[in-house]
């Protein structure tokens, strides 16, 4: 199987799957979880690949919560001013 081959099943997941998308730290405990039951069986390399794209996934949702606490302080310091005011 190729990359592009995977991609496209990618795309395909994403095109026809009706429900929604999962929140990143559920996705990112899956993988937790699938790496820790596997990780005898697969090589070094595939092992390193994966925490590697769990590293990008877990910053990704940290940067995510990051912006959504600064928005909610910027939120509740606006309506603290205008009651000030």
């Amino acid at each position: 199987m190729t990359q592009d081959e995977v991609i496209d099943m990618f795309r395909e997941r994403a095109r026809t799957d009706s429900t929604e998308l999962p929140l990143l730290n559920t996705i990112i405990l899956d993988l937790a979880g699938l790496l820790a039951e596997s990780r005898g069986r697969l090589s070094k390399e595939n092992f390193d690949a994966l925490i590697r794209i769990g590293g990008a996934l877990y910053k990704e949702g940290n940067s995510q919560y990051q912006a959504r606490t600064d928005v909610g302080d910027i939120m509740k310091n606006a309506t603290e001013n205008e009651r000030e005011n």
